[in-house]
């Protein structure tokens, strides 16, 4: 029997529990689902992006914290490896910027979603090791479930999870924005692939990565699709370039496979063939699973030659309108105009100008610009975080920012020598990489569930803090302090 409760011992605070330190591992633990709870909700609850989901995964993030530091307090060592002063510099910024324009209330969501990040690192770097496993395993679980409701979506015409732009239908899933769920496909696919590298015929870990591609297909964003090839990169030179081929091929032509299937459901002047998908996706699944279990180069790729051809008489069976599908998706998707989005980061830049140091305000940047027409263009956001911070905070909140990111990479960095998973690790980094770039060409970070799973990830693989690990727990044993306590 314990009694769980607070003391100070020695100027430093420690949590009671019994000898075998079972409140902190407990407290942790539930503290990690809590993260889990609140992130999925907010992936199925449309990124988060409106307030009423905002305040409920705020909520769970703050039960998360109060039960985390209640069993590890925050130390020394929390300040110096998790970016606790770039944030709240940059969180401060906000507040104040938003109070000198005259839209206080503007600043809050921003300020609170820079703070959430931070306690999401500080509870994740709380975690045992069995609990950051099952927060991986439940990132990617919940990943699985978004692609494929989207793949489902554009397969099915379903209007809530596929969207319609362009002549041409792309999966939005639960976040209701394509380039979003592609934010979010990205980074776990990469974490669950630098895994795979490691162990390369693990089936539950080929058919997820495959299952993860298979979404992002669907959602034919181009900004993931680049994402993805920064990630890739970054996980060769981590991993190696060899192992990491070895462990890609598979699962991107098994997804390459289900989209030339799903392409025929595409062109929103065409019906849906749902069948034909669901074809397309078993046989891409199977390829991968035939892939991990051989040994050969040279027996991968006449597999590869055999399903694509088997691919192509899959969509022959489609009909003649195969091919009128496939340009149709192609002119629409496969090319490097976006007009619109260089309007609208003209026009972001145009605030920058007018308002250098302080900005337009949180959510006061005016992206107003005339098209080739003469009629006026709005766009809400630049499409480009880094451009749409500097056009609401100024030049002020774009230098903050660029220090809360080069203690962030740093943080990750450090974390190398002291993550007990190097695959996991590794993944993390290339996953975060992705991000960042992906963050140059859609406004990703206004949908709060997306950064909290990036923040996640990275938080499984951060050092503990300082005698707060498995083996041992700082907490008062019997009256006594604890041993990792000890000056």
């Amino acid at each position: 029997m314990f009694v769980a409760g607070a003391g100070r011992r020695g100027g430093r605070v420690v949590a009671d529990a019994g000898p075998d330190g079972s409140f902190p591992r407990t407290a942790t633990g539930l503290a990690g689902l809590l993260l889990l709870v609140a992130v999925t909700a907010g992936l199925l609850g449309q990124g988060a992006y409106y307030a009423s989901v905002q305040w409920y995964v705020g909520a769970l993030i703050a039960a998360a914290t109060v039960l985390a530091l209640a069993a590890w307090p925050p130390t020394r060592d929390d300040g110096r490896l998790v970016p606790v002063v770039p944030a709240l510099a940059l969180a401060a910024w906000v507040v104040l910027d938003a109070a000198l324009l005259g839209v206080s209330a503007a600043g809050v969501g921003p300020a609170l979603l820079l703070l959430g990040a931070v306690a999401v690192l500080l509870v994740c770097r709380r975690l045992g090791q069995e609990a950051r496993e099952v927060l991986l395993l439940g990132i990617t679980g919940i990943g699985l479930v978004v692609g494929l409701a989207g793949w489902l979506g554009v397969a099915g015409r379903v209007g809530s999870l596929a969207w319609e732009g362009q002549g041409v239908w792309r999966a939005s899933s639960t976040l209701s924005y394509p380039n979003a769920t592609a934010a979010v496909l990205v980074p776990v696919a990469l974490v669950v692939l630098a895994r795979l590298v490691e162990m390369p015929r693990s089936l539950p870990l080929v058919l997820a990565v495959t299952g993860l591609l298979a979404g992002l297909a669907a959602t034919m964003s181009r900004a993931g699709a680049l994402a993805l090839a920064v990630g890739l990169v970054v996980l060769a030179g981590l991993r190696g370039p060899r192992a990491t081929a070895r462990a890609a091929v598979g699962p991107c032509v098994g997804a390459l496979v289900a989209l030339a299937c799903l392409v025929p459901s595409m062109p929103a002047a065409s019906p849906p063939r749902p069948g034909l998908a669901l074809a397309g996706l078993a046989a891409g699944m199977t390829f991968a699973v035939i892939v991990a279990r051989l040994r050969q180069w040279s027996a991968v790729a006449l597999l590869l030659a055999v399903t694509l051809i088997g691919g192509l008489a899959l969509i022959a069976v489609g009909g003649g309108g195969a091919g009128r599908a496939v340009r149709t998706v192609a002119e629409a998707r496969i090319n490097l105009a976006s007009p619109d989005r260089g309007g609208a980061l003209r026009a972001a830049l145009r605030v920058v100008s007018e308002h250098p140091l302080t900005g337009a305000g949180p959510g006061q940047a005016d992206l107003r610009w005339k098209g080739p027409d003469g009629a006026t263009r709005f766009f809400g956001y630049a499409h480009n975080e880094y451009a749409q911070l500097a056009a609401e905070l100024g030049l002020v909140g774009l230098m903050l920012l660029a220090v809360l990111l080069v203690a962030f990479a740093r943080l990750l960095w450090r974390a190398r020598a002291t993550s007990p998973a190097a695959a996991a690790w590794a993944g993390v980094v290339a996953a975060t990489t992705a991000f960042a770039v992906h963050s140059s060409f859609d406004f990703v970070w206004h949908l709060p569930a997306v950064v909290l799973t990036v923040m996640l990830l990275a938080g499984a693989v951060l050092p503990a803090p300082h005698g707060a690990d498995d083996r041992t727990p700082s907490v008062t044993t019997q009256g006594r302090e604890s041993p990792a306590h000890r000056p």
